[in-house]
C-alpha cells in the first residue's frame, strides 16, 4: 500500500490590506494508504485551500501553523527541490475546471507527455534545453506515444490513436477532465487530490468519472482525496467523509456513518438541504446562517451551536436544520405544493419541429469550395409552456439542451420549425418586438461569466430597462423592487460581482431576467456548481417567484434529483432529440426509455449492483457524433437492451403511459429478464418514487401526448 497523508491542526491565513482571514482554522484528517477520503462542505469552507496547501499551493496564503505529514516526511518545511519531486512523482492534484487547467495551444497528447516527463526528471529545467528540445518532441518517440495511449485509454478516451493530436476545444468537459485525470495518473502518484473533478458535469458523465476513479483505487492501490459539494457523490465513492464548516473540520468518520447518522447539526443540516429523491416537497429546508462564502468575519461562537429544530415544511416531519431557531414562511408557495395552483389557460410558448444547425467553420475559403458543412444541435423538437408551469430538460452534455434555450430567447435561428409566443410566431432577437423581448427572461449558466464585472448590480440589472426606453425614475425603482422580489437589500445595487457570494451572483442574474417582467424565464443550469446549502435557497427563491408571479419556466439542468423537485414536466434530450417527455413522476419513477433509464442508475448515491451493471455499458465512450450519426435509432450503439431492428428503424416519438416515447420497445425492455429482472426494477423504482404522490399537473392538462 501507499504513504500515509497526516493532517494536524492545519491554520492557513490570507492577508489583505483590510483585514486577515483564516480560510483554514484547525483542520485535522488522515488518509490512510489506499483509502478514499471525501472533503465536503459549503463553497468558501477551506476545502480547496485545504487540498491546494497539501501539495503546498497555498499562495497567496500562508500556513502559520500546523503539520502537513506525507509518507512521514514535513511538508510545511519542505523546500522546493523536495516539494518539485513529491509533485512530481508520488503526489498528483486535478484541479476543478479543466478548461483552466489544460493549455489550449498545445494538443492533449502533449501535455499528457510532458507529465511523462516530470515524472522522469521532476528537476527544474534549464530553459534553453527546454526550448532546443521543442513541445512537439515530446510526441516523437514510439515509447512515449504508446505511453501517452496507454493513459488515455486507462482514463476511458475513446479512439485514443485519433483524439491523441486533437486540441482542449476540441473534446467535451468530460473528456477534459478525463485528460487531466490522465496528467495527474502519468506521475503514477501515491496519492490523488481530486478538486470537485465531477463539478457541472452531466449524470452519466459524472458516473462515469467517478467509476473510473474507484476502478484506479482498486487496480493501483491509490488513496484519494475528493473534494465535493456533492454528498451523493461522496456516499458513493469515499471510505471515510470529512465535513468542513468555516475552516474548520466539524464532522470525520465512514462516510455511510456520516450520511445516514450524522452527529454535526451542519452534517445533518447539508443533508437536509438536498432535493430528496423519495418524495418532492414544496420547499427545501435552508439554515439561517450566512454560507461560508458570504461571512464578513469569523465569530467567537459558531452560528451552528444550540439546539435544532425542524423547519416548517410540507409533507416532512421531524426534518432537522442547523439553525437554533424555528422556520417561518414568508410567502403562502411555501405551503403549497408545487403546481397546485397553476392557471391552465393554454401555453405561452409552443415549439413545433424545430431545428437548428451550426456551421463547422466560417472561413471563407471553406465556403467558397463547398466545405460549408453543417452540424446539427436540434432536430424536429416539439414542446410547449403554460404559465405557472415547470418544464425540466436534462441529458448530457451536448445534447443541445442550451441550444434549445438559445433558440426560444431568440439568440439562435431556427433552420426548420417555428416558435410561437401567445400564439404569434417569432423569430430571432433582432426581428421580436419590444414586448416580445420583454415577455421572456434568460438566466445563463454561469453567473460569474454572464455579469459584467465592471458592472456594478444596480447597472447590470439597469441595462435592459435601458435598452427599453423607460426613463431613470422608473429605472430605479424597478432595480430597487427586483432586488427586493430576489431578496437582496436595496444596498446590493451598487456592489460589483467579485464582491458577490457565488448564490448572490445567482440571485442578479434571476433580477435581471425578471427586470422586464417576462411571463417566461429559460433557467440554464441555475444552480450548477452550488453547494447544497445555496442550492436550496436558490430553488426556494424560484419556487416563490413562480408563486407570485405566475412565472413558466424552462428548467435546463443535470442533476435529476433538482429537476424532480421543481418540475410539472419532464423532457429528456439525446442526440439533439426529445427521446422521452412525460410528467414528472411518470419520467422518472418508471421511464419508458432505456436512455432515460441510464440517467436515472447514473445517480451518485444509487449503490445498486445490478444499476451499475446496467449504465456501466451505456456510460461507455461518448455519443455519437452529431455530423455522422447512427443509423435506426440514435441510441442504439449505446444501448444496452438495443436490437438488430434498433439498427435500421428510426423510431418515432409516440405516446405511450401519459407521455411521449422513442424507443421501438418502448416500456417493454423493463420486463425483460434477460437484462432485469422485475425485483431489480422495483428496487430502482423504490428509491425514486414518492411515498405520498404529488398531483401532476401536466397529467391534467397535457393528455397522453405529453404537450
Amino acid at each position: 500500500m501507499g504513504p500515509e497523508l497526516v493532517v494536524d491542526d492545519l491554520r492557513v491565513r490570507f492577508r489583505t490590506r483590510s483585514e486577515t482571514v483564516d480560510a483554514v482554522d484547525g483542520a485535522s484528517f488522515t488518509v490512510e494508504p489506499g483509502a478514499i477520503v471525501g472533503l465536503v462542505g459549503e463553497s468558501g469552507s477551506g476545502k480547496s485551500v485545504t487540498a491546494r496547501s497539501i501539495v503546498r499551493l497555498e499562495s497567496p496564503g500562508e500556513i502559520v501553523d500546523g503539520s502537513i505529514k506525507f509518507d512521514g516526511r514535513e511538508l510545511t518545511s519542505a523546500d522546493d527541490r523536495t516539494l518539485r519531486r513529491l509533485r512530481g512523482r508520488e503526489l498528483a492534484m486535478v484541479f476543478q475546471d479543466p478548461s483552466t487547467t489544460l493549455n489550449p495551444v498545445y494538443t492533449v497528447g502533449e501535455q499528457i507527455a510532458e507529465a511523462i516527463r516530470i515524472r522522469e526528471n521532476p528537476g527544474r529545467q534549464p530553459f534553453l534545453a527546454e526550448l532546443a528540445a521543442g513541445v512537439s518532441s515530446r510526441l516523437r518517440t514510439r515509447r512515449r506515444r504508446s505511453e501517452v495511449l496507454e493513459l488515455m485509454e486507462t482514463v476511458g478516451i475513446p479512439q485514443a490513436d485519433e483524439r491523441i493530436d486533437a486540441y482542449p476545444h476540441q473534446f467535451s468537459g468530460g473528456m477534459c477532465q478525463r485528460v487531466a485525470l490522465a496528467m495527474a495518473l502519468a506521475r503514477r502518484p501515491s496519492l490523488l487530490i481530486a478538486d470537485e473533478p465531477t463539478t457541472a458535469l452531466d449524470t452519466t458523465t459524472q458516473a462515469a468519472i467517478l467509476d473510473r476513479l474507484a476502478r484506479l483505487n482498486a487496480e493501483r492501490g491509490m488513496g484519494i482525496l475528493l473534494i465535493s459539494h456533492d454528498l451523493g457523490v461522496v456516499s458513493e465513492l469515499c471510505d471515510r467523509v470529512v465535513v468542513m464548516y468555516d475552516g474548520t473540520v466539524v464532522e470525520y468518520g465512514p462516510a455511510e456513518s456520516v450520511r445516514s447518522d450524522p452527529e454535526h447539526p451542519y452534517t445533518k443540516a447539508l443533508l437536509d438541504c438536498l432535493p430528496h429523491r423519495s418524495e418532492p416537497r414544496s420547499r427545501l429546508p435552508t439554515a439561517d446562517w450566512p454560507p461560508a462564502d458570504d461571512r464578513p468575519s469569523r465569530s467567537d461562537e459558531p452560528p451552528l451551536q444550540g439546539t435544532v429544530l425542524e423547519t416548517d415544511r410540507t409533507a416532512v416531519d421531524g426534518g432537522t436544520t442547523a439553525t437554533g431557531e424555528r422556520g417561518s414562511p414568508r410567502r403562502d408557495a411555501e405551503t403549497a405544493a408545487p403546481g397546485s395552483d397553476r392557471r391552465v389557460d393554454g401555453p405561452i410558448v409552443e415549439l413545433e419541429d424545430v431545428a437548428a444547425s451550426f456551421r463547422q467553420s466560417d472561413a471563407l475559403v471553406d465556403r467558397l469550395l463547398g466545405r460549408d458543412e453543417r452540424v446539427p444541435a436540434v432536430n424536429g423538437v416539439s414542446l410547449s409552456l403554460r404559465a405557472g408551469e415547470t418544464v425540466g430538460l436534462v441529458g448530457e452534455s451536448g445534447c443541445g439542451k442550451s441550444t434549445l434555450v438559445r433558440l426560444t430567447a431568440g439568440l439562435e435561428e431556427t433552420t426548420a420549425g417555428e416558435i410561437r409566443l401567445r400564439g404569434e410566431r417569432i423569430g430571432d432577437a433582432d426581428s421580436r418586438t419590444d414586448d416580445q423581448l420583454a415577455d421572456v427572461g434568460v438566466v445563463f449558466q454561469n453567473p460569474t461569466t454572464s455579469l459584467n464585472p465592471k458592472r456594478t448590480v444596480g447597472q447590470t440589472i439597469a441595462e435592459p430597462l435601458f435598452e427599453a426606453g423607460w426613463d431613470e425614475s422608473r429605472r430605479e425603482d424597478r432595480i430597487e423592487e427586483v432586488l427586493s422580489l430576489v431578496d437582496l437589500p436595496a444596498a446590493y445595487a451598487g456592489r460589483y460581482p467579485r464582491q458577490l457570494s457565488g448564490g448572490q451572483c445567482q440571485r442578479v442574474a434571476i433580477a435581471r431576467a425578471l427586470a422586464l417582467e417576462p411571463s417566461v424565464v429559460l433557467l440554464d443550469e441555475p444552480t450548477a456548481a452550488l453547494d447544497v446549502s445555496t442550492q436550496a435557497r436558490i430553488l426556494n427563491l424560484l419556487a416563490d417567484l413562480q408563486a407570485d408571479l405566475d412565472l413558466a419556466y424552462l428548467f435546463v439542468s443535470h442533476d435529476l434529483a433538482v429537476v424532480r423537485h421543481i418540475a410539472d414536466r419532464v423532457a429528456v434530450m439525446y442526440l439533439g432529440q426529445f427521446v422521452e417527455v412525460g410528467p414528472t413522476n411518470r419520467v422518472l419513477s418508471a421511464p419508458t426509455h432505456p436512455y432515460t433509464q441510464t440517467l436515472l442508475d447514473a445517480i451518485p448515491g444509487n449503490e445498486a449492483e445490478e444499476c451499475r451493471q446496467w449504465d456501466r455499458e451505456a456510460l461507455a465512450g461518448e455519443p455519437p457524433s452529431p455530423t455522422s450519426p447512427p443509423d435506426g435509432c440514435a441510441f442504439h450503439p449505446r444501448c444496452p437492451v438495443a436490437s438488430e431492428d434498433c439498427t435500421r428503424v428510426e423510431p418515432p416519438l409516440e405516446a405511450v403511459d401519459g407521455g411521449r416515447t422513442r424507443c421501438l420497445y418502448a416500456g417493454e425492455w423493463r420486463s425483460d429478464d434477460s437484462q432485469r429482472s422485475a425485483g431489480d426494477a422495483d428496487a430502482t423504482e423504490t428509491q425514486l418514487i414518492t411515498n405520498s404522490e404529488r398531483t401532476e399537473p401536466g397529467v391534467a392538462r397535457t393528455g397522453r401526448d405529453g404537450r
